[in-house]
């Protein structure tokens, strides 16, 4: 069962993508995931420092791409194309934040597979 759009925190989405890469889920639950990233996407903004000064972050959302489009690809499933898509939007969301930050630190390929 999915954590409500209120109550779901980063790493719960995390899991819960993963899952849906994994195992596949409803058109509903890649829609409710798909909004939840995006609200994250809108909030990277506020953050004062970087969200992924060691790249970590935007690896494990890309590895979550691979695994959406794999799945995609099985099932031609269209809401997994548009999880994919909002996973994207909010990579791209805090490779910018951190570039924005600290220009020096970010390294070349940084956001690459978000752009």
């Amino acid at each position: 069962m999915l954590a409500t759009e209120a109550d779901m925190r980063p790493l719960e989405l995390l899991r819960a993508i993963s899952s849906v890469a994994q195992t596949g889920g409803t058109p509903a639950q890649c829609e409710t995931l798909a909004r939840e990233a995006a609200r994250l996407a809108d909030m990277v903004g506020w953050a004062n420092g970087p969200i992924d000064a060691g790249g970590r972050l935007l690896e494990r959302l890309a590895a979550l791409q691979d695994d959406l489009g794999l799945r995609h690809a099985q099932t031609r499933e269209p809401s997994l194309r548009l999880l994919h898509d909002a996973l994207s939007e909010l990579g791209r969301a805090i490779a910018r934040h951190d570039e924005q930050l600290d220009p020096d630190a970010a390294g070349e390929d940084e956001g690459e597979d978000f752009a």
